[in-house]
Order: C-alpha cells, then sequence, then structure tokens
C-alpha cells in the first residue's frame, strides 16, 4: 500500500489534443449525446445514442414492467413490445406536435400508450439502425491509446491471471 496526498479530480483530468476532442469515443464519454433525427410515417424523432446508464434504465424499466419476472415468463409478442417501448421510452428526446402534447398531456406517457405496434416497430428500427451506425463508428476509430489483448496462444499474463486467467484465444477443444 502506499499514501500519498490527496489526488485531485482535476489533477487526473488528461489535457485533450484537438483531434481526440473531436474524437467521437471522447465527446461520448466526456458527457455529450450523440443524436439524429429520424423520419416516420407520424412524423420527425430526435432519438440518442444509448450509452451504457441508458442501456441499464431500459432493462430496469422493462423488468419493472414484468413485475420483475424473467422474460421467459412472456410471450414473444408482449416481450418484445415491453422491449421496443421500454427503449423509446428512453432514447426518443423529442418528437412531432402531437407527441410533444401527449407527454404533456400525460406526464406518465410511456410508448406502451402508443396504439400501434406497427408504429412502434418503424420507430424503434431507425432508433436501432442509428444505435448501430454510431457502434460501427465507435469501432472503427482507434485512438493511440486503445489497444487490443494479444491474440496469440498463451496470452494469459494480458489478462491478469485471477479470475480471468486461461481465457487467452487458445482453442477451447484442446483442454480435457
Amino acid at each position: 500500500m502506499k499514501i500519498v496526498d490527496k489526488i485531485e479530480a482535476r489533477d487526473r483530468v488528461e489535457k485533450l489534443t484537438e483531434e481526440r476532442r473531436d474524437d467521437l469515443f471522447t465527446q461520448l464519454i466526456t458527457g455529450k449525446d450523440a443524436t439524429e433525427e429520424v423520419e416516420t410515417s407520424r412524423g420527425r424523432f430526435t432519438v440518442k445514442f444509448p450509452k451504457a446508464a441508458d442501456i441499464l434504465a431500459i432493462g430496469k424499466i422493462a423488468a419493472f414492467r414484468r413485475g420483475y419476472r424473467p422474460p421467459e415468463s412472456f410471450d414473444a409478442e408482449s416481450e418484445m413490445v415491453n422491449a421496443m417501448a421500454s427503449t423509446l421510452d428512453v432514447v426518443v428526446v423529442k418528437g412531432p406536435k402531437w407527441f410533444e402534447g401527449a407527454k404533456e398531456a400525460n406526464p406518465n406517457f410511456t410508448f406502451l400508450d402508443a396504439p400501434s405496434r406497427e408504429f412502434l416497430a418503424e420507430l424503434y428500427g431507425k432508433a436501432h439502425s442509428f444505435r448501430e451506425k454510431i457502434e460501427r463508428r465507435l469501432g472503427e476509430e482507434k485512438g493511440p491509446d486503445d489497444r487490443g489483448v494479444p491474440a496469440e496462444a498463451g496470452a494469459d499474463d494480458a489478462v491478469d491471471g485471477g479470475a480471468f486467467g486461461d481465457l487467452s484465444s487458445e482453442q477451447l477443444d484442446a483442454r480435457p
């Protein structure tokens, strides 16, 4: 153990180069949101890319709506509608006049109130396509600090042993 002077958060903040400031990953991790306007048969909506906290919120909403029972307790269609509505409740930031009016009239508005499953599927599909586009872009961006785990056999040292020991790229069927 080592005792050091109190480390202020400001002392740990990395000074970002202009290139890194413009990097999508850096922008997202420093508090920005990626949004896109999507056109549907019911108007134009603004959706945001769900970060890890948003995905957790979506799961909590879906679980609450299920009464915290496992998804397997429900038929596939109701679970699909629950997943779509829970996702849209989190990622839809803005919508056409009718949508904003519905939210104003009903502070507890949810996409479960939407009368058309077809519309839910359409909006969910557009939001999902946007999410995939951002994830692909994030996968393409590799900063100077991004290092992958070595892919050669016997790379157990790269994951420090412990709970992750023996998780290298060695073939799993090679073990008895």
